[in-house]
């Protein structure tokens, strides 16, 4: 049973028998019995004792048997000592006695049998723990001393081997550069114009590359993959336009006199509309003359001969002129039907070829991704310089690595240790003043070596000198230390 489940049982007691006398009594009674327990528990133990030779559990023992003694006792015997006291069952009625705080934790101790309620043991155990802390603390913390100027060593040593190995590199330099400085007459010369030589090709190529980006590269590529066409499409293209502008033009002359006609067709049915009145209005005047001289012929009786045959012939007149205007005009209007149908006629076919050609120029605009003919023409011309200085480039890669090796040759005949690296730095060897910034920057760097050397070597020395103190004051440390430098190929004695 747990300690948290005791105390859970020992506030779950009934509160209402507490009274703090009974709680004194009953204490008094428990240490008057465990007096009398521990007498008799000493003298059973001390054969015991002296067969084991422990004088610690000979002072122990008898207090942890004696308490389980006690607490063994139950709580009824308990109840019926602390009521055999005078004057107590008389004023209160007997009641259920709650064990104080104190026995519950002498008792829960008593049953507890861990080494841990032991003080004088937790005390023993915990100094022997302090000390094997305190002597791994002690080996760790020489061990990362030891690791930290190790790792100083190795890291100065291989920086050292890396600053000699730039050291010596930059010597080799500048012992070229005084071997160059002291060729023959003859030799420099030879040399020099040899340097001139790469400079100029060297200039000539960047004006060439220049060129690679007069065209975007899948424009270049499309004219490349199209280049035997592109003549033919331009020429082409270009009459594809004119015909283009012209049937745009003739579409709008039909378009116009097709209008044209149909408002000259309108005026005729006008006019025809027109002559109709005009018949109409002398058949009516003609009808009314008839019957205006029929009333006179008749109530009058007189002689309307001469007047009717004179109105008879004016009314035959103008009929007949009107007759003739209106077959006339009707001529006219099948005249301008037949035209305007023409008209429509062209117009569609004149529509037709407009549409297949702007298809057609569409496609080709499509094809080589331009907007006019004049710009194929343009793209067309960047393409072709951009190959032909494509083809100068190669030529002049070809010249520039042909002057590079003679300059190399000439160079390692005169002793040049590295002669790779001066056709990169050929105005060195043009002109005298870039040679002199370059010894000056070459003397720079070797003197900059040389610091980062000393650093080098007093950490190197330092971590060296630190590294034998530990190996000589411990020799485990000693065997850790080379095992350790032994794994880098470092010696302590280097």
């Amino acid at each position: 049973m747990g300690l948290l489940q005791r105390f859970k049982e020992y506030l779950a007691e009934d509160d209402s028998g507490y009274d703090p006398e009974e709680e004194a009594a009953e204490e008094t009674a428990d240490e008057a019995a465990e007096k009398v327990k521990t007498a008799k528990k000493a003298a059973e133990e001390a054969a015991k004792e002296t067969a084991i030779g422990s004088a610690e559990k000979t002072e122990d023992a008898p207090g942890k048997k004696s308490k389980r003694k006690r607490d063994e006792k139950p709580d009824e015997e308990l109840a019926e000592e602390s009521s055999d006291e005078p004057g107590e069952t008389e004023e209160k009625p007997a009641k259920k006695k709650r064990r104080s705080l104190k026995s519950w934790f002498k008792k829960l101790y008593a049953e507890t049998d861990d080494e841990g309620w032991d003080y004088d043991a937790r005390i023993r155990r915990d100094v022997e723990l302090h000390q094997e802390i305190i002597s791994a603390k002690r080996g760790y913390s020489e061990r990362k001393a030891c690791q930290d100027c190790v790792e100083q060593l190795v890291d100065a040593t291989y920086q050292s081997e890396d600053l000699k190995r730039e050291y010596k590199l930059v010597t080799a330099y500048l012992v070229d550069i005084q071997k160059i400085e002291e060729l023959p007459p003859n030799m420099a010369k030879d040399v020099e114009e040899t340097a001139r030589r790469i400079e100029m090709v060297e200039s000539k190529r960047s004006s060439y590359l220049q060129s690679e980006n007069l065209l975007p590269m899948d424009q270049f590529n499309r004219l490349m993959r199209l280049e035997t066409e592109v003549v033919d499409t331009i020429r082409s293209l270009n009459s594809m336009e004119m015909r283009d502008a012209m049937l745009k033009s003739d579409m709008g002359h039909l378009e116009g006199e097709k209008e044209d006609l149909k408002f000259m067709r309108s005026e005729f049915k006008d006019s025809i509309a027109r002559t109709r009145g005009v018949i109409t209005t002398v058949l009516i005047i003609f009808i009314l003359s008839v019957l205006s001289l029929a009333g006179v012929a008749i109530i009058g009786k007189s002689d309307v001969i001469l007047p009717a045959l004179i109105m008879a012939a004016l009314a035959s007149l103008a009929f007949a002129l009107s007759y003739a205007h209106y077959v006339d005009v009707k001529n006219e209007i099948k005249i301008t039907d037949a035209k305007i149908r023409r008209a429509v006629s062209l117009l569609n076919t004149v529509k037709a070829k407009y549409i297949q050609n702007a298809s057609t120029i569409d496609y080709i605009y499509e094809k080589y991704n331009v907007h006019d003919s004049k710009e194929l023409e343009y793209d067309w011309e960047l393409y072709n310089k951009m190959v032909q200085d494509a083809m100068k480039y190669s030529q002049a890669n070809t010249d520039h690595r042909v002057y590079c090796d003679e300059l190399v040759d000439k160079l390692k005949k005169a002793g040049v240790s590295d002669p790779l690296v001066w056709p990169r730095q050929t105005t060195a060897l043009i002109d005298n003043r870039e040679m002199v910034e370059i010894k000056h920057s070459l003397n720079t760097r070797r003197q900059k070596l040389r610091e980062q050397l000393s650093v080098c070597e007093k950490i190197s020395d330092n971590a060296k000198a630190t590294l034998r103190a530990m190996a000589d004051a411990d020799k485990d440390l000693e065997s850790y230390i080379k095992d350790v430098l032994g794994s880098y190929k470092i010696g302590l004695n280097d």
